[in-house]
């Protein structure tokens, strides 16, 4: 059966618009990148920033952008995509537009199992004269709990998955429930910890993607990076699973295995993210749909645009905070919570067909 001519016509335009959308988004991303890092309490000019890669660095500007602001663009960058990314799959698998990392407690999780450590490996040593300081005693066996708690909430949610009898309403329910489970108990051990405890508690649950290091930061690369190319490579499947499951199983696809996969490697890069960034919210809720609604649902071309667009949305969140108060820096967590809450609503009133 041959195509018509208006048919390929059609596809043609639609696959440039796509092209279009994402060149755009990622000019977006490159132009934000430089604000953030030509702009701050040091101001340096996109001259010379450019000039600090022909020449080895040097001065207080060099040192600024060289150990402060690319650590923070690094991790902006990488967090927003891994968030986003790992937002987009869990709504594809659980055919739910609510469904994201936040949702479903693993966020919390990881938030209860810091705050956990921050207490029981007793941080408030009387030599230390900051919750900074306090909070780098330990920060492995911090990381190491708050990835724990994380994956224990995954392990749950899975083993929900797994049910048969568990739909996809029953999933994000248990995930809130979940959610409010750890909320409360990070609760019990703010009321019972200590002013420095609270401190340092309080001051690791706002997301900051300034926090990591170089060597967190590669950790956190190699699980966004290759849980993303593990989708992309997936990116088929899940439109057949878009379809419905009776549709992907007749088409080949072994549903209960994907969706077991898929759900674990979203947790995984969320786990690892917030583990090292702190609490993040609505990235991972809000960049997947305003992607579908500017390409629709092909995962081919909406994975690789979430993920530009949720880089973009947590560089730009903390680069408000660092602009908006100045010389006050707002944690770019608290910065998405306020942006998040309108423009979730403005997508849900405001969006096409595909959110119903």
């Amino acid at each position: 059966m041959m195509t018509a001519p208006a048919d390929i016509e059609r596809y043609r335009r639609r696959r440039r618009r796509r092209q279009l959308w994402l060149t755009g988004a990622a000019l977006l991303l490159a132009c934000t990148a430089l604000v953030a890092m030509t702009t701050g309490a040091i101001s340096v000019s996109p001259h010379d920033f450019f000039g600090l890669f022909r020449e080895a660095p040097a001065g207080l500007a060099a040192r600024v952008i060289w150990y402060v602001r690319l650590p923070r663009l690094v991790g902006a960058i990488l967090g927003g995509a891994g968030f986003a990314v790992a937002g987009m799959v869990l709504q594809a698998i659980l055919r739910n537009p609510l469904a994201s990392p936040s949702t479903l407690g693993i966020s919390q999780g990881a938030a209860f199992g810091a705050a956990l450590g921050i207490m029981l490996l007793s941080l408030n040593d009387a030599t230390a004269g900051s919750q900074g300081a306090q909070l780098s005693r330990c920060p492995a066996l911090v990381s190491l709990l708050a990835f724990g708690c994380s994956l224990a909430t995954t392990a749950c949610i899975v083993g929900l998955a797994a049910l048969r009898r568990a739909g996809r309403e029953a999933i994000v329910l248990a995930g809130v429930a979940l959610g409010a489970f750890f909320m409360a108990g990070t609760t019990v051990i703010q009321y019972f910890a200590d002013e420095t405890q609270l401190a340092a508690i309080v001051r690791w649950s706002f997301g900051d993607v300034g926090r990591a290091t170089w060597p967190e930061l590669r950790v956190i690369a190699v699980v966004v990076a290759a849980g993303t190319g593990y989708f992309f490579f997936q990116s088929l499947w899940f439109n057949a699973l878009l379809a419905g499951g009776e549709v992907a199983r007749s088409l080949g696809v072994a549903v209960s295995r994907l969706r077991l996969c898929g759900m674990v490697v979203a947790a995984m890069m969320t786990a690892v993210i917030v583990t090292f960034f702190g609490v993040i919210s609505f990235i991972g809720l809000v960049a997947p749909h305003m992607a579908r609604l500017l390409v629709g649902e092909d995962a081919r071309t909406l994975l690789p645009l979430t993920a530009l667009i949720g880089a973009v949305l947590l560089l730009g969140a903390d680069l408000l905070g660092r602009l908006i108060l100045a010389p006050v820096v707002l944690p770019a967590g608290v910065v998405t919570a306020f942006m998040g809450t309108p423009v979730f609503l403005l997508l849900l009133f405001g969006g096409r067909g595909s959110w119903r």
